[in-house]
């Protein structure tokens, strides 16, 4: 699939496309932030850099947070040493925008993925199928993928804190 510098490509308008690099996911990752209007919820193992590092995707998760006091925007990943260890972009929208996005950590004990996704509304999903790859696909149309990956989000939600190592970094 050919994008643009923008990394917005016509063929994302349409339903189930097939991923498999960065500046595709990145690409499908800013139509889905686009279209998102009041739940975005992403499960990541660490933000990967080429995906959630980038000036566009922090402007357009900001924009959403504050587009709409319904506007929710909930974050898992399963490692927090990424984000520490060199400085991340997030960093400083959780700061600004604690009370609208919020951050936790999977705890040790939930059985650990390899995939990684994004779901947004009723039927927006990214997903990537294994951390190490970039192999996946982006559906802006799939209800019931979106209501499969809200499950195993709100599951793992469930049983996930806040990770005291951030905390003490947005404090």
């Amino acid at each position: 699939m050919s994008m643009t510098g923008t990394g917005s490509s016509g063929a994302m308008d349409s339903t189930n496309i097939p991923l498999s690099d960065a500046v595709e996911f990145h690409g499908a990752l800013q139509q889905l932030l686009g279209k998102a209007r009041r739940h975005l919820r992403i499960y990541s193992q660490g933000l990967a850099r080429p995906l959630y590092n980038t000036p566009d995707t922090i402007d357009r998760l900001s924009e959403f947070a504050r587009s709409s006091r319904y506007a929710r925007v909930q974050i898992l990943i399963t490692d927090s040493d990424p984000l520490l260890s060199r400085p991340h972009r997030i960093l400083p929208l959780l700061q600004r925008l604690g009370s609208r996005i919020e951050l936790k950590k999977i705890q040790p004990s939930t059985e650990p993925t390899t995939w990684e996704f994004a779901i947004a509304d009723r039927g927006l999903v990214l997903f990537r199928a294994d951390q190490e790859k970039w192999q996946g696909h982006y559906d802006s149309n799939d209800p019931v993928g979106v209501r499969k990956l809200q499950d195993v989000f709100e599951q793992a939600w469930l049983h996930a804190l806040p990770d005291p190592e951030l905390k003490r970094f947005l404090l």
